[in-house]
C-alpha cells in the first residue's frame, strides 16, 4: 500500500536522518522512479523533506520537522491508524507497524477500532495472505489444489489481482486459466500454492462481494427457526430484511444454503438453537446427514 510506504520511508529517516532513493527502493521493493514520486508526494503533502546530489548526497528529513504537527488532521490520521491496526493484527507485516509507529505521535485515543486478529493457530492462512500479496505485485502466476464448495478437489492455474477479506474470511479475485474467466477463490480450501511463472496484466474489474449475491450462488433458500440467543449471528449475516419474529423465543430465517456437508455442519454449529422447517429436499438430506454423523460415532 501507497499509505504504508510513505509512513515507512518517514519512519526510516527519523531512524536514520539520511538514505538514499536506490537504499529506499531495495527496502521496500519498489523501483528508484518509485521512490523518487513518493518524496514527492511527502514533500507536496508539507512533511520537510529534501535531496542532494552528487557522491555524498542522499536524501534527508530536516532536523525541524516537528512529529507532533502532521500534514494530515488528527481525524484523518485516526482513521488511518484504525485501519492500519486492523492490517497489522491480520498480516504482521513490518510496513505497517513502521506507519502506527508514525502515527501514534498524535498522542489521541481512536472512538473506533475494529479487531482482525486471526488465532495464534492460523499462521499458515496469514503466510498465504502475505504470499498471494506478493505474487499480486509481482505478476506471479500461481497453482494451487482448491477443494470446492461441493468437496471436489482439483489443480487450478490463477492470475493473482486481489485479496479480500469479507465475513471473517479471506478470498482471491483471479483468472482462472481452465474456465478462461475471473472467479473468487477461498483461501481456507487452497494448499500447495506454487508459483510457475510470471503473467501480462489483462483487463480487470474488482469481482463484487456486494449484499451477498456471490455466495448465493447454487446454494438453497433454507427456511430457518432461529433461537433468540443466536439471532444476533444472523441479523448480522443477512440483515432484518431476511428475519421474521415469530414468538418471544423463536425466530423465522431465510438463510442461503449449500445442501451438501458445507451447509450441514453450518447449521450443526448452532446445535439445538437452529431448526429447518424448509424446503423438504433440503430437510431430508440434513437429517440423513445427521444421521450419518450419529451413526459414526456408534
Amino acid at each position: 500500500m501507497k499509505i504504508d510506504r510513505h509512513m515507512g520511508i518517514i519512519s526510516y529517516l527519523i531512524d536514520h536522518k539520511k538514505t538514499t532513493a536506490k537504499e529506499l527502493s531495495e527496502k521496500f521493493n519498489v523501483n528508484i522512479r518509485t521512490i523518487m514520486r513518493d518524496i514527492d508526494d511527502l514533500t507536496l503533502s508539507g512533511i520537510p523533506l529534501y535531496c542532494e546530489k552528487g557522491k555524498n548526497g542522499g536524501i534527508y528529513l530536516s532536523d525541524s520537522v516537528e512529529l507532533n504537527k502532521p500534514p494530515l488532521s488528527k481525524t484523518e490520521l485516526m482513521s488511518i491508524e484504525t485501519s492500519l491496526k486492523s492490517r497489522l493484527q491480520v498480516l504482521d507485516d513490518n510496513s505497517t507497524f513502521n506507519a502506527i509507529l508514525k502515527l501514534n505521535k498524535i498522542g489521541e485515543t481512536p472512538d473506533f477500532e475494529i479487531d482482525l486478529s486471526l488465532s495464534k493457530g492460523n499462521t499458515e492462512l496469514r503466510k498465504l495472505v502475505l504470499d498471494l500479496l506478493s505474487s499480486i505485485r509481482n505478476n506471479e502466476l500461481i497453482s494451487f489444489n482448491y477443494i470446492n464448495s461441493q468437496g471436489e478437489e482439483s489443480k487450478k492455474t490463477t492470475e493473482p489481482y486481489r485479496v479480500v477479506y469479507k465475513d471473517k474470511s479471506w478470498y482471491m479475485d483471479a483468472y482462472c486459466y481452465s474456465t478462461e474467466r475471473f472467479n473468487i477463490y477461498k483461501l481456507a480450501r487452497m494448499s500447495n500454492l506454487s508459483i510457475i511463472g510470471t503473467f501480462s496484466k489483462r483487463e480487470y474489474r474488482p469481482l463484487s462481494y456486494n449484499g451477498g449475491e456471490w455466495m448465493e450462488k447454487n446454494k438453497v433458500r433454507v427456511t430457518l427457526l432461529v433461537n433468540k440467543l443466536v439471532i444476533d449471528k444472523f441479523l448480522e449475516l443477512l440483515g432484518r430484511e431476511n428475519i421474521k419474529n415469530v414468538d418471544d423465543t423463536w425466530y423465522s430465517v431465510i438463510y442461503p444454503l449449500n445442501d451438501n456437508v458445507f451447509g450441514y455442519n453450518t447449521l450443526l454449529s448452532y446445535g439445538k438453537f437452529v431448526k429447518v422447517v424448509s424446503p423438504a429436499s433440503f430437510f431430508n438430506n440434513f437429517i440423513k446427514y445427521m444421521d450419518e454423523v450419529r451413526n459414526f460415532y456408534r
